[in-house]
């Protein structure tokens, strides 16, 4: 399957628009190479195998990583959830949750270990809970 990857500026762009719509100060970038870990992991291959497989798992990536590396000044775990949303959306899926399904969602993967089993287990609960969608 041919996936569609977010860019660096999709995800500096999502950061802007939940602080503005909380009223918060404009994003600062603090730890850019996670920016670049984000965007560039999920599309890797090795020995041509990918390192995420699945659309599920490279979604499960996003969401984790850009939860625990901090990569902004403010506002990382709901530019995460937004982010992996999105990401879900341009492949043609959508996230069908409750708002505190949402929050409980994030805060799991904030409380938990940086483990490819918490991956595994986030990657499980947004294929379950995800439709079909129109692109």
């Amino acid at each position: 399957m041919e996936y569609r990857y977010l860019s660096a500026s999709d995800l500096i762009y999502v950061n802007k628009r939940v602080l503005e719509f909380t009223g918060e100060k404009q994003e600062v970038i603090q730890y850019p190479e996670g920016l670049s870990v984000i965007i560039e992991q999920p599309q890797m291959v090795l020995f041509g195998h990918e390192l995420y497989p699945s659309l599920w798992l490279k979604a499960a990536f996003v969401l984790q990583k850009s939860t625990k590396k901090h990569i902004f000044t403010d506002g990382n775990k709901r530019t995460a959830y937004v982010v992996t949303k999105l990401f879900l959306k341009l492949n043609g899926y959508s996230l069908k949750v409750s708002k505190s399904q949402g929050i409980a969602l994030m805060l799991s993967v904030t409380t938990s270990t940086d483990s490819s089993e918490i991956m595994q287990k986030v990657a499980t609960f947004l294929q379950q809970n995800s439709v079909r969608s129109n692109k």
